[in-house]
């Protein structure tokens, strides 16, 4: 994925409304936050990888239907590492700080914005039960995941765009 395809969206805002639009109708559609936080991105930068895409399912529903860690903030993770992230094993910790910086933004973002990063403490449900998941769901949950992250996209595309301007300058 190349920065240099930002280029073609001279207007920042209209840029992360679009594509955070995008990813909040991928999520209402397609489910599947984490895959579907990668697929924006995918799509943004006119790229296809299946293997990354492949990656990214099992974290949906807080890691595997866990409760655990938020899907949407692991896929939004995973495509910081894919600018960020360090390119070869033996680069040692220089290059482990170097990825994780930008990384970190994203968490704390996300844990100001939604007082947690674990999905039961956000949806306040076990999704990996099915009465629970149904109340969810049938309580306008599909919306909330799909705001959540659209949230996770627009910020990433932030920081992306930043860093595109950075390099530029």
């Amino acid at each position: 994925m190349e920065l240099s395809r930002l280029d073609k969206y001279p207007d920042k805002a209209e840029f992360l409304e679009v594509w955070r639009k995008k990813a909040f109708d991928m999520e209402m559609l397609n489910h599947g936050c984490s895959q579907v936080v990668v697929q924006t991105f995918l799509d943004l930068f006119e790229e296809e990888n299946v293997t990354l895409f492949k990656a990214a399912s099992p974290f949906a529903a807080g890691m595997s239907l866990t409760g655990n860690n938020c899907g949407a903030l692991v896929g939004g993770l995973m495509i910081l590492g894919c600018f960020f992230g360090r390119d070869d094993i033996r680069s040692g910790m220089e290059g482990v700080v170097a990825g994780i910086r930008p990384c970190r933004k994203l968490v704390k973002f996300f844990q100001g914005r939604h007082q947690a990063v674990n999905c039961r403490d956000i949806t306040g449900a076990d999704l990996a039960d099915p009465h629970a998941s149904e109340a969810y769901f049938d309580g306008g949950g599909l919306e909330k995941c799909a705001n959540i992250t659209a949230d996770v996209v627009f910020y990433v595309a932030d920081l992306l765009y930043e860093e595109k301007q950075k390099r530029k300058g």
